[in-house]
């Protein structure tokens, strides 16, 4: 029997090779329809340096390229900043304009100043800007999501909401992780307390989900010692790292409207999570 189709809110799909272009896949493959938001330039932006500027229409068109050419109709494209509230509130409102009722939210964004910039800072040397920039995109934007969609009245009853982690969150990891790491940790600490909140006041479930180390990911290429990290792990794990679709296939069932788990980090990581 076919599911029935319903609308799901993607993040972080840069290109075809983002761990957000696979959950996407599967769910449009599920027969449900996407609203994709991307990286891109907002009104919000205010003046911006030629380089600045270049580098968030260069990203939005990547991510719209990629959207357009694997779902054509089934996703719509929508510019967000999650740093700046206003774009969050005018993804809301046009949604709430369209008569979008969301299903479920998948949140797969992430950044570090310090990873962006080639190399991972010893946690001793991060500013209090790096630090913050880190806990606003990868943990804090968590919250000003849901709370801007929930205000708007687009995030339905009984929905769910995933997001992305890493086993960097509770362990110190043989590669250079550190900022990052912190932000992760603090991202699936917001999620038992949304879980909690959520559950209670809505009917909506938070879960997050530990993805094995993954080098295709613009994101995952960029981190310092990965591709070593992603070896070791691939040769250690019972069944060996997850890949895309593994993780694409835990989503989806955590986003269907039947389950009721709510508030766990579960580890799709070919069982590397286990090793002592």
């Amino acid at each position: 029997m076919a599911e029935q189709a319903l609308t799901y809110l993607i993040t972080g799909i840069n290109d075809d090779k983002s761990l957000a272009t696979a959950v996407a896949d599967r769910l449009v493959a599920n027969g449900h329809r996407l609203v994709c938001t991307g990286l891109g330039p907002t009104p919000h932006h205010g003046d911006l340096s030629e380089r600045a500027g270049s580098f968030l229409e260069t990203t939005y068109a990547s991510f719209e390229r990629t959207v357009a050419e694997r779902y054509g109709n089934s996703a719509t494209t929508l510019p967000l900043d999650v740093t700046l509230e206003p774009s969050i509130d005018d993804v809301a409102q046009r949604l709430r304009d369209d008569g979008t009722a969301l299903a479920g939210v998948f949140h797969s964004i992430a950044m570090d100043k310090t990873i962006r910039a080639g190399a991972v800072k010893p946690l001793l040397e991060v500013t209090l800007e790096e630090f913050s920039s880190a806990m606003q995109v990868s943990a804090y934007s968590l919250i000003s999501l849901t709370r801007g969609l929930l205000n708007a009245g687009v995030l339905a009853e009984r929905a769910s909401i995933v997001a992305v982690s890493y086993r960097g969150a509770e362990f110190v990891t043989r590669h250079p992780y550190k900022n990052v790491g912190v932000a992760k940790a603090a991202l699936e600490r917001i999620i038992k307390e949304l879980a909690e909140e959520l559950g209670r006041s809505h009917a909506i479930r938070v879960n997050g989900v530990r993805f094995s180390p993954y080098t295709g990911s613009k994101a995952g290429g960029a981190i310092p010692g990965l591709v070593e990290a992603e070896q070791m792990c691939d040769e250690l794990s019972p069944l060996g790292n997850a890949r895309p679709d593994d993780l694409a296939a835990e989503v989806a069932y955590l986003l269907t409207p039947e389950t009721r788990i709510t508030g766990d980090v579960r580890n799709v990581d070919g069982g590397y999570h286990i090793r002592g």
